[in-house]
């Protein structure tokens, strides 16, 4: 059930879950300002879509307490109900980090041009599969999207879904491309068009969550900002093998995140891909 809930107190919207696709007409319509979100379980669909179609329309949101570890907390709300932040960051923050993105991501896609092509190339003639390999991650508010990375490993029937690369399809020029993180490079683009952002939590595989919500409840938390090519996680070694872990360092990133923090992990980043490339001179 969605409750809205008009400027002087007063309910005057309710629609169930099954007639969610006429409730932005009906939260235009009215003078709502804020919504009270009463759904049985946090949904993708009736849930979170509703959670993205408050925050188009800038409107308030309440969710139910016993909902709570799926979503990030502002504040206390009427009766059973808490305040839900779907803006962690402020208008001026957001700017910045946008104009960051587009900077970084922009600048990386014209100096790599040369490389995508001869990469693109090299994956060609080597004849183990398609250029690129595609999988559905999850991003702000729970939609999903489709990342994509240059395919380092021969295809496997029933798609890629694993949190552990099998060695025995990986191909010699994609252990190269995953130790040097140049597989990664398409994901400028998801960037450049605002599905991600250079710094955030990393997107995890769609298929993957409830096996990490089952360790991690406040999983679905991470949802709240733009996923990142790097982030907090992954300079600090947490990996999608231990999600307690991982969602610890994302929500540390979320609650103290600037322009700062942001520079200070790519350059993180970078430092690991340098000391990557180091080790595999070494073992060359």
């Amino acid at each position: 059930m969605v409750i809205g809930v008009g400027r002087e107190g007063r309910s005057i919207a309710k629609r169930r879950t099954e007639s969610w696709s006429q409730l932005a007409e009906t939260l235009r319509d009215r003078d709502i300002d804020t919504v009270a979100l009463a759904f049985a379980s946090p949904d993708r669909r009736g849930f979170f879509g509703t959670l993205r179609l408050c925050r188009e329309l800038g409107l308030d949101a309440l969710g139910h307490r016993r909902h709570a570890d799926s979503i990030l907390v502002a504040g206390d709300g009427p009766g059973e109900f808490v305040e839900i932040d779907l803006e962690p960051w402020g208008p001026l923050e957001s700017l910045v980090k946008r104009a960051f993105d587009v900077a970084v991501a922009g600048t990386a896609l014209v100096v790599l041009a040369p490389v995508v092509v001869l990469i693109a190339l090299a994956i060609t003639i080597e004849g183990e599969g398609p250029v690129f390999f595609t999988q559905q991650r999850t991003c702000r508010l729970g939609r999903t999207f489709e990342l994509r990375k240059f395919r380092t490993l021969k295809p496997k029937e029933g798609g890629e879904v694993g949190t552990v690369i099998d060695e025995d399809r990986q191909t010699p020029l994609g252990q190269l491309l995953r130790t040097t993180h140049l597989d990664e490079i398409p994901q400028l683009w998801s960037i450049l068009v605002g599905r991600m952002s250079v710094v955030g939590p990393r997107p995890a595989q769609t298929k993957l969550e409830p096996e990490f919500e089952a360790s991690a409840p406040q999983w679905r938390r991470r949802w709240f900002v733009k996923p990142g090519l790097t982030g907090l996680a992954q300079i600090s070694g947490a990996t999608s093998q231990e999600p307690a872990e991982k969602l610890a360092a994302d929500l540390q990133y979320v609650r103290d995140r600037s322009f700062w923090f942001d520079v200070r992990i790519l350059l993180g980043q970078f430092r690991n891909v340098f000391a990557d490339l180091a080790d595999l001179v070494r073992r060359s």
